[in-house]
């Protein structure tokens, strides 16, 4: 849940081969050779994190490599210390995290579309970057994935941050794969500081508009340092607040925020507009699944629904303007016929996800059916095709044509 706004109807066609391609199940190893012989890697930053903070897990290409579409599974797991004490055995193993808050992905140019699907052994990103903006640059990471750290975490429990080689396929241009190192990471509880959020978090902020930093940990004297700005007036209000201007207008999504204490703490985190999800959805593989918008923000697109013995299709909308949208769907069939149409108010700043069975009840979406959404305001829009034998969802650009 993310991205800038825009008032352009941009569009994009979902290839099928590609699609195709990402349901197919791959083993890589942690280093390997791909097709090409090019190698990359990826890398997770391991910070200190104290009681009641915000684990932003941040994962970055070690060098820039232009990523056309793939997947990574991540995973979050106690570390244990190898103690004697029963008990304090049984102590370490307890995460000192709660669920996941949500998800990020960053490209330079804005054009990653994914999904993330949560599932009781991790998170799995799922990732298409039309323009290949995607890796491109090792300033921003490729993932975030957010938790909370309980209140009640020990100072000095740690959690392994790993990315899976079991489940890594990062796609060339040619659609050819990397070869791939990747390096996990680990976070620590401690400190006392930490980044819970930063309003807004998205979209180009004129000079001298209010930015909020929340958190914890905050002093009168922290230093902030944000990303590319220039800061131009800094106010500490309370521990868990700092209220900042900046110089010039500046697109806050991805920017690098640093906050400095003076006993040498540090936190960083990569900002994104977080949203409010409408309902929860019924099919449960979609209700675990957090849709990752691109930046395009449109009012017109189409989508043709897949429907093949496990595969299915949905749909997920986010509204990022300062007021309510309507949205508009329509259903037609192979042969033009209107078959439904479902009109949904989206509040300021939220997102609805649904299979597309749960929106129009009673006409069966299938093969060869074609699914028309149009918004009164600029919305961002991305299909989901997902397969729940395999626990998959892929994301959908909208395309521009019927």
């Amino acid at each position: 849940m993310n991205s800038k706004g825009g008032f352009s109807k941009l569009t994009f066609r979902a290839q099928s081969f590609l699609i195709l391609t990402l349901l197919a199940v791959v083993r890589p190893g942690i280093a390997r050779t791909g097709d090409t012989g090019s190698v990359a890697g990826l890398t997770v930053a391991s910070p200190t994190v104290p009681p009641g903070g915000l684990l932003q897990m941040q994962v970055f290409m070690t060098e820039p490599k232009p990523i056309l579409k793939g997947r990574q599974r991540v995973r979050s797991q106690a570390a244990t210390s190898g103690a004697v004490n029963p008990a304090a055995a049984v102590a370490d193993i307890v995460s000192p995290l709660g669920a996941v808050r949500d998800a990020a992905i960053f490209s330079a140019a804005g054009d990653v579309s994914g999904v993330a699907v949560t599932d009781s052994g991790g998170t799995q990103f799922f990732f298409s970057s039309p323009l290949m903006t995607y890796g491109t640059s090792t300033d921003i990471p490729v993932i975030t994935l957010a938790y909370p750290v309980r209140s009640t975490a020990r100072a000095g429990q740690s959690m392994n941050l790993t990315l899976d080689a079991d489940d890594s396929q990062w796609l060339n241009p040619k659609g050819k794969q990397y070869s791939f190192e990747l390096k996990s990471g680990a976070m620590t509880v401690g400190g006392t500081l930490s980044i819970t959020d930063v309003v807004p978090g998205a979209g180009v902020v004129p000079a001298g508009t209010v930015i909020s930093i929340e958190g914890v940990g905050f002093q009168p004297d922290s230093k902030v340092d944000f990303g590319e700005a220039h800061v131009a007036t800094m106010k500490y209000v309370n521990p868990k607040l700092i209220e900042l201007t900046l110089r010039d207008a500046t697109e806050i999504r991805g920017q690098r925020i640093r906050i400095d204490n003076r006993n040498n703490e540090r936190a960083a985190y990569f900002p994104y507009q977080r949203t409010n999800r409408v309902g929860k959805s019924t099919h449960s593989l979609i209700a675990e699944s957090y849709p990752l918008f691109s930046d395009a923000a449109q009012t017109l697109g189409y989508f043709r629904p897949t429907f093949q013995g496990t595969l299915f299709s949905g749909i997920a909308l986010q509204n990022l303007n300062a007021t309510s949208v309507k949205a508009t769907l329509r259903l037609y069939s192979s042969d033009g016929l209107l078959l439904r149409k479902r009109t949904l108010a989206l509040a300021a700043n939220t997102y609805v996800a649904r299979d597309l069975v749960e929106l129009f009840p009673g006409a069966l979406p299938e093969n060869g059916t074609k699914l028309t959404v149009t918004s009164d305001h600029t919305i961002q829009m991305l299909g989901l095709l997902g397969d729940d034998t395999g626990g998959t969802v892929l994301p959908v650009p909208p395309s521009s044509t019927p």
